[in-house]
């Protein structure tokens, strides 16, 4: 065959696959070579995986450990910090003094002020958060502790999902 027969041909199978497949299929097979292994993409490292369930409030409650205390917390996706209540600050032993709470914070209620600690860890059955900053609120302010993105954006991932928070680590 000479070569303006083999080019015809080749023109010739590049409109019947274009016809038959559309550009989707020459664009699809001309970037597969650039485009990652999706199957090698949905393979993670995650060692832990809880779903915890929106309780019948609309909101999701973990009893967690807090440097081996128990605390329950409520998860607030608005709160930048963790942010111990006054009452689950005194259950840890953390008696903090008038002059502590000098942290100025912004909250739904107004500008208010409270303290700044550090927490070794918090655990949430097999998932643990080392080193943790965290915000203690003054006496009366906060009737349950909150979960703060500053916990949630240290897990490998998190997601709300019918009903459920995924968290993973």
């Amino acid at each position: 065959m000479g070569f303006f027969t083999k080019a015809v041909f080749f023109i010739g199978l590049l409109y019947v696959l274009y016809t038959s497949y559309g550009v989707d299929f020459l664009t699809n097979s001309a970037n597969r070579s650039r485009m990652p292994n999706t199957e090698e993409k949905n393979v993670t490292n995650v060692a832990h995986s809880l779903e915890i369930p929106m309780q019948r409030d609309g909101h999701y409650w973990l009893d967690m450990q807090v440097s081996n205390y128990d605390v329950q917390f409520i998860v607030d996706t608005g709160a930048t910090l963790v942010t111990l209540s006054y009452s689950d600050a005194q259950k840890m032993n953390l008696y903090l003094n008038e002059s502590a709470f000098s942290i100025p914070v912004n909250t739904a209620g107004g500008v208010t002020k409270m303290a700044e600690i550090n927490i070794d860890r918090i655990s949430y059955g097999v998932i643990d958060v080392y080193n943790v900053q965290a915000l203690v609120a003054q006496e009366g302010m906060l009737s349950v502790s909150l979960l703060g993105m500053n916990f949630l954006n240290r897990l490998d991932r998190f997601q709300f999902d019918d009903g459920k928070l995924i968290i993973e680590q």
